[in-house]
Formats: structure tokens, C-alpha cells, sequence
């Protein structure tokens, strides 16, 4: 495996500057909406979320402008006014993030924010036509020039008034993030997003991503940080003695399509590791094949337990686990001696159990672009790794390629598999039944 490790590319470095060695412009718009219509769909949990995030991020360098209560023409002006603030910068390389807390919901596929000035005593038509679509309105400002890169994070109430709480449309879809972007909802799609009563406590979500913020660990990168937050929120849950957040466990999800490997927190120049411990994580970093890395990850937490490394090792750990058992049902071949940069970054970024790199690498395949020729059966084996990885638009678009070809055994399965993982598509796309 050795022999193409290193085409096969692995890690790059975690940096907190631009790739030139100029600083990143540092930039965060923190919202949060308690106040709704009618009363018993206020979230008191909002404001306390929305001051602790605000703060933890400026801490760590970011200029943060921090609004509440916002209505949806402020709503709109406060995102345009930021992303645009971004892209006229003086050509510089920024580092974004922007948070959401409120209410949000689906319909049709599409996904909506709701900002507090939109009753909720009407059906989904009607809450959508004044809130604010983040697929349309929001995600298209986020791909920043310049390499820039902008993290979207949504702790969002699910909850839509004219619909049964168990109805999947109910929660925010899943997304094919654009380039430069990561984004994190703080559940799975159809599941609940559990905020408290109180307006003193954060809720689950909020409450680690602030005490992660507050560590500040500048060797680990934004998604392998996410991912922390994620597998940490869903195991408080799982093992709560709480009966209903044992019930009601969340499952944060996270879309990355990241060019650059940045961290959140400002760098601090740390001591040099001993010799043992960075050819170990560098041996890591040059690993692509899953179960050499998995291997390579047990022995690193195992053995190097004081590291600056090591929560970084425990959350691709975890990840490896996932490829593993999502290869253990389909296999993909790894190739090694073709293809461009972006191709071979995103195919080692696939086999460290990124969903969403695994769908695009099964759509350099059908386009045969990227340094790849067109190739039916790699798209197809491609797509069905980001299914198993829990990638719902690819589920779908396995399910539409099973049904073109008459395959209707396939076709179910994958149709089930995408309603199971929450996706929904809208209505733009083909959604007639063979």
C-alpha cells in the first residue's frame, strides 16, 4: 500500500492561515429567534445559546455581531449584508461562521429558517413564503472567494405547527454542501432538536459546541471539530439517565465540501511533540486505505495519551469505524493513479467516512471529470459507499437510477433508504414512480 499512499493523498496540515501565510479575516454572525406567534412555540434557550456562542467565538479571535429576535427583512439584510461584507474584503482569505437558533423546517424538500416575526399559527405554505429559504437564500452567498471558507451551523427547533411530530418533512433536509462550506444541523433530518424551558440552560447541542469552543484545541480541523461535537452530543444523549433524551437521542449531521483544512481556534505555537509521537500522527495523515488508518488510529490513542493530537485521533477513530462497516457491504476500489488533486483528496476524504465526498466522487465518475473517465459502474459503486455513510441524496439518486433501468428490487431499497435517512426531494427533481 505504501507505493501510493501519497498520490492517493491523504491529510494536509491544520492551518489557521490563509494558504499564503496571511491571516484570515476572522468573521461571525451569531442569530438567535426565542420570541414566536403563539407563545407556547417561544424558545426560551435562544438568547442564553446566541450570548454563550457569540462570546466563545470572540474569544478565539472572531469579529461577531450578535442579534436576537430578529424579523424576516432584518433577517435577510443581516446575511447579505454579511456574506457580501465578506466577499468585497480586500482580497483576502476569511474564515466565516455563522449560527442559527430558532425555528426551522422543511417543506417540499427545501429548507427554511424562521424568523420571529412569522406566525406559526398557520400551515407550512404560509410559514415558508415568509421564511427565509437557507437552500436558496442563504447557501449561495456561502461560498466565499479566495479560498474562503464559511462554517453554517443551524441548533434548530423541528417542530411545524400544521404537521404530526412524527411526519419526517417536519425537519430540515439533507444538504449537498457547496464548495468552501461545512454545514452542521444539530440532528439527523426527522428527528427533534431538544432546547429546555429555561431561559438559563443552553440546549444540548449549544451547550457542547460552546464547551468545545471554550477548549480551544488549535491542532484539530473545523470538520474533525464538528464531528467532535457530533459524536459527543450523540453519546450524552444515548447514555443520559434521562429516559426522554435517551428517547429523543440527537444525531447531529455535518456536510462538509472543504478545500482548505483550517481550524477554529486561533494557533498557538505548541511544543514540539517527541519523535515517536509525530511520525506516528505523520504516518497517519499519509494513510488513505481504511483499515491500515483504522489500525494506525487505535494504536495512536492507545498509546499517546497526552497528545495534542488526540482528540483529533479519537474522532477520525470514529469515523473509521464507519468506513470500515460501510465497506464491509460495498467495497469500492481506491484509485490511486488517476484523476486530479480534487479527485484524489475527496476519494481519501470518502474512505475517512465523508459522506458527501463520496457522492462527489461518484459524480466525477459520471461526468468523467476531474482526471477520471466516465464510468457507470465506479459512479454507481461510489454512490452506494455515500448511501452506506448515510448520504440521503445519494440514496436518492440510487433509487432513480435502479428504477430508469427497470431494476425495481434496487429501486425500493434505496427509495427506502433515502425516506429512512430523512431526504426529501424537491419537487424540481424527477419523483415519478416506475
Amino acid at each position: 500500500m505504501q507505493s501510493w499512499m501519497s498520490r492517493a493523498t491523504a491529510q494536509a496540515p491544520v492551518a489557521a492561515l490563509a494558504p499564503d501565510g496571511t491571516a484570515l479575516k476572522r468573521s461571525a454572525l451569531v442569530i438567535g429567534n426565542t420570541s414566536y406567534v403563539p407563545a407556547r412555540q417561544s424558545i426560551p434557550s435562544s438568547r442564553k445559546n446566541v450570548a454563550d456562542v457569540a462570546n466563545a467565538l470572540a474569544k478565539l479571535g472572531f469579529e461577531v455581531r450578535r442579534e436576537t429576535d430578529q424579523g424576516a427583512d432584518a433577517m435577510r439584510g443581516l446575511i447579505r449584508d454579511f456574506f457580501g461584507s465578506l466577499r468585497s474584503a480586500d482580497g483576502g482569505a476569511a474564515l466565516a461562521v455563522f449560527y442559527y437558533t430558532g425555528h426551522g423546517m422543511q417543506h417540499l424538500g427545501e429548507n427554511y429558517i424562521v424568523p420571529a416575526d412569522v406566525s406559526l399559527e398557520q400551515k407550512s405554505e404560509g410559514i415558508t413564503k415568509a421564511a427565509i429559504n437557507i437552500d436558496r437564500e442563504l447557501f449561495p452567498h456561502a461560498s466565499l472567494p479566495n479560498d474562503g471558507t464559511a462554517v453554517l451551523i443551524f441548533d434548530a427547533c423541528r417542530n411545524d405547527p400544521s404537521k404530526t411530530t412524527s411526519d419526517p418533512s417536519v425537519s430540515f433536509n439533507q444538504v449537498n454542501p457547496p464548495r468552501g462550506t461545512v454545514i452542521t444541523f444539530s440532528t439527523a433530518a426527522g428527528r427533534y432538536a431538544i432546547a429546555p424551558k429555561s431561559p438559563d440552560l443552553n440546549s444540548v447541542y449549544t451547550q457542547i459546541l460552546v464547551d468545545e469552543l471554550e477548549r480551544g484545541n488549535s491542532s484539530i480541523s473545523i470538520k474533525d471539530f464538528l464531528d467532535a461535537v457530533k459524536f459527543r452530543v450523540k453519546r450524552f444523549m444515548e447514555t443520559n439517565e434521562d429516559q426522554f433524551l435517551r428517547k429523543y437521542a440527537q444525531d447531529p449531521e455535518v456536510a462538509a465540501n472543504l478545500r482548505l483544512r483550517l481550524t477554529l481556534a486561533l494557533q498557538k505555537p505548541p511544543a514540539a511533540p517527541p519523535d515517536d509521537e509525530q511520525s506516528a500522527w505523520a504516518r497517519i495523515e499519509q494513510t488513505v486505505e481504511p483499515e491500515d488508518r483504522a489500525k494506525l488510529l487505535e494504536e495512536f490513542v492507545g498509546k499517546f495519551k497526552d497528545s495534542r493530537f488526540l482528540q483529533a485521533a479519537e474522532v477520525q477513530r470514529e469515523r473509521a469505524k464507519a468506513t470500515l462497516s460501510a465497506m464491509q457491504r460495498n467495497r469500492v476500489r481506491i484509485d490511486s493513479d488517476i484523476g486530479d488533486i480534487e479527485f484524489r483528496t475527496d476519494q481519501a476524504k470518502a474512505l475517512d467516512g465523508d459522506k458527501d465526498a463520496a457522492f462527489r466522487v461518484s459524480q466525477m465518475f459520471e461526468r468523467g471529470s476531474n482526471g477520471v473517465p466516465r464510468d457507470e459502474q465506479k459512479m454507481v459503486q461510489w454512490l452506494r459507499h455515500a448511501s452506506e455513510l448515510r448520504n440521503g441524496i445519494a440514496s436518492y439518486q440510487l433509487y432513480l437510477h435502479y428504477r430508469d433501468r427497470g431494476m425495481d428490487r434496487e429501486a425500493v431499497r434505496y427509495e427506502n433508504r433515502a425516506r429512512e435517512l430523512g431526504y426529501t426531494p424537491p419537487p424540481r427533481l424527477d419523483t415519478r414512480r416506475g
